[in-house]
């Protein structure tokens, strides 16, 4: 399984996540090639090797000339939030930019997970909704690159896991489109809310609301897990501080003896018991299992020690992905102990085809069973469909149904 884990000991950016990837061996044609694809204004990507403090990394700027009224080489997020007299994007707005790309799906999944997230946190801090939101500085052109790019990068290095270190939040203030105000700006707070943090004793922003929205969202918290290192790459912030004002990312292989020593389609099964947790916050541990590589995460109601109600969270997972499923399940939760076992599964043949639909192409997993063939839509895909389209989700099911159904009768 191939990790990717983000040293941030001076912060982290947008650019500066970008930088970090392509100075790790993310080919700078092909991610300047796919995030072409934006139907956004002229933009440029520029790079350049710079040192800091003895360090040597790369300083990756997107250039948006006009877009904010002043020149673009000055890196537009860490540290500096002025932007004047430019056009705020809703979600929605947004959405429509990342989509209108046709990106493979896991980007855009990526990039829309991250600016939902950005939407809810930047929502709370304004007191509205999240439809409702005007996105200021993380919704200018730069930032959508950020975003989209981060998402671009991870997918054509293959990388399986992210994890993360603790990231440093300095003091003083700082300006942004609306004024002055307290470093780490509001949004990004709300944004690690669950991610560890610590002070540094330094005027500065050293966390940028894109950054910690594309790290809180891909990332799970930890200590940088066992495994062998393929590359290293350095980003550069424009700043100067008394420290390398650099990211670093690691690359490379998990170690784990299990996938060596299990048989050909068996999985470890991953459970622990959980008894003082916010049942509000299993939705978001769910959806983290899931993005580590766990095959099926579910819950079981128990009576645990004293008659205290309690709850199983369990998962399955491929060997080699299992203690990337198990580190989620102790930094997302009150754990503080998982149980794993190899298991054996007996499965039924099945393969995933896309069908074209009234509605548009959709994934369809077909399974050959003892009792004939069973056919089932990809729920995302439908849904996707649905919420384009502002219709029913379940009428929407029912009509990819029926063409799924006729386009595949007598295969």
């Amino acid at each position: 399984m191939k990790i990717a884990y983000f040293d941030c000991f001076s912060g982290a950016s947008g650019n500066m996540i970008l930088g970090a990837l392509v100075d790790a061996g993310l080919p700078l044609d092909r991610l300047e090639r796919e995030l072409r694809k934006l139907p956004v204004p002229g933009f440029a990507l520029h790079t350049k090797r710079v040192d800091k403090r003895g360090l040597a990394a790369l300083y990756l700027d997107v250039d948006v000339p006009g877009e904010d009224g002043r020149p673009a080489s000055a890196e537009r997020e860490h540290h500096d939030h002025h932007h004047e007299g430019i056009a705020h994007r809703r979600l929605a707005d947004v959405l429509r930019i990342v989509r209108a790309a046709q990106f493979p799906s896991a980007v855009e999944t990526m990039a829309e997970k991250i600016y939902r997230r950005l939407a809810v946190a930047e929502a709370r801090v304004h007191g509205t909704t999240e439809d409702a939101i005007a996105f200021h500085e993380v919704g200018q052109v730069d930032a959508i690159v950020d975003i989209a790019g981060a998402a671009i990068g991870l997918f054509t290095l293959g990388i399986d896991v992210v994890h993360c270190s603790p990231l440093p939040c300095g003091r003083g203030r700082i300006r942004s489109a609306h004024g002055e105000g307290p470093s780490p700006a509001p949004a990004t707070l709300e944004l690690l809310r669950d991610a560890p943090t610590y002070a540094l004793d330094v005027d500065g922003e050293f966390v940028t609301p894109t950054g910690a929205a594309i790290l809180s969202t891909v990332a799970t918290f930890a200590l940088r897990p066992a495994m062998t290192i393929d590359a290293i790459g350095y980003g550069a912030g424009s700043s100067d501080f008394p420290f390398p004002n650099v990211l670093r990312v690691v690359i490379g292989e998990t170690v784990d003896a299990r996938a060596d020593t299990s048989e050909p389609g068996d999985v470890v099964q991953l459970e622990t018991n959980i008894d003082d947790m916010n049942p509000q916050l299993y939705e978001h541990v769910i959806e983290r299992l899931f993005a580590a590589g766990a095959l099926d995460v579910w819950t079981q109601a128990v009576v645990m020690k004293k008659g205290r109600p309690g709850t199983i969270l369990a998962s399955l997972a491929q060997p080699e992905r299992a203690d990337a499923v198990a580190a989620v399940m102790l930094a997302e939760t009150t754990s503080i102990g998982v149980r794993q076992w190899i298991a054996h599964r007996t499965t039924l043949p099945r393969r995933v085809e896309t069908v074209t639909t009234a509605l548009g192409p959709v994934r369809v997993k077909i399974i050959e069973g003892p009792g004939g063939r069973r056919v089932r839509p990809e729920y995302d895909d439908v849904r996707g469909i649905a919420q384009r389209a502002g219709r029913p989700l379940a009428e929407v099911m029912a009509s990819v149904e029926r063409d799924v159904s006729e386009r595949l009768h007598g295969d």
